[in-house]
């Protein structure tokens, strides 16, 4: 894993300012979903750093210590860092994010899922701890299964991200059309270190309780409870949608929703063969020959205006 880093050019290039275009890809909805989805990313990166430091202490001195969970939480915490900048943007006009107990930036349109998900999972894990339970714990076992859930579906969305915008000379033609190429780069850039550790997550939840993470059974309940990672999308994407002036429909945004139970087959786990492969070629087109021609076009988009 390699911790990357987003040239100031690329934020320079954003204009996180009144000259902001959202039109990062040539189609409306999904360019709004992609800033929508960013408050998500922005959010469950520091939920994931929160739960590391139960991590910590919890694993230290068993047989499951594994230094990679940390080169992890470390690309996760460049992540929220450089998600955190274009969200403060485009909620300019209401309260910055609060710091509640359990979570240092909790937007107020993301405040439900802070109550609902974060703040009980992570008492549930103290009041565990205070029993004498730390990994054998129900609370801290459901975090790292939510956490390694979490990242397949961003591994997810970064296959269709770079197979559909990126693969097969695609990208020329998304950057041809694209208005905002620094907001381009960003989920291309964070869409390549989430393949990149994806596995982490997973094997870590499976080596230390024994379980396979996606099975029959997991699959059909990650498939019931659709609903809710929808509904967060569909929020998040309303909340950008109205602040950048745009009218956008609940059934639009649906319409580009993905069948999630298509997506994850029995016994996923992003270090077998199949996808390693796949995210091997993903990770090594963007690092070689993506990211530099984008990080090209937004060098000479910014030379142009200088001059």
């Amino acid at each position: 894993m390699k911790l990357r880093k987003v040239p100031n050019e690329v934020f320079s290039m954003m204009d996180l300012n009144a000259k902001f275009n959202y039109r990062w890809m040539p189609d409306t909805t999904f360019s709004l979903m992609g800033l929508g989805i960013s408050y998500l990313l922005e959010f469950f990166e520091f939920y994931g750093d929160a739960i590391s430091k139960y991590y910590d202490r919890f694993i230290k001195n068993t047989p499951y210590e594994d230094s990679r969970f940390h080169d992890f939480i470390s690309q996760e915490r460049r992540h929220a860092a450089a998600h955190k900048r274009l969200n403060m943007f485009m909620a300019k006009n209401h309260l910055p994010p609060t710091r509640e107990k359990y979570h240092p930036r909790v937007y107020d349109f993301m405040y439900m899922t802070y109550k609902t998900f974060v703040e009980p999972n992570i008492q549930g894990i103290e009041a565990d701890e205070k029993d004498g339970k730390t990994l054998d714990g129900d609370s801290f076992r459901e975090a790292l299964k939510t956490l390694a859930v979490f990242e397949t579906e961003v591994c997810m969305a970064a296959f269709s991200f770079f197979d559909n915008l990126f693969d097969k000379g695609k990208i020329e033609h998304i950057a041809s059309l694209s208005e905002n190429l620094a907001v381009l780069y960003l989920l291309g850039y964070h869409y390549a270190e989430e393949m990149e550790h994806c596995h982490v997550s997973i094997e870590t939840y499976e080596n230390i309780y024994g379980e396979t993470l996606w099975n029959e059974k997991s699959i059909e309940q990650y498939s019931g409870n659709n609903d809710i990672l929808s509904h967060r999308i569909i929020n998040a994407t309303l909340f950008v949608a109205r602040e950048m002036g745009v009218e956008i429909t609940v059934k639009q945004i649906n319409s580009r929703l993905p069948d999630r139970k298509r997506s994850i087959r029995p016994g996923f786990n992003a270090k077998s063969a199949r996808e390693k492969s796949k995210i091997d070629y993903l990770v090594n087109k963007w690092d070689l020959e993506w990211e530099p021609l984008l990080l090209s076009k937004i060098k000479q988009q910014l030379q142009e205006r200088a001059a």
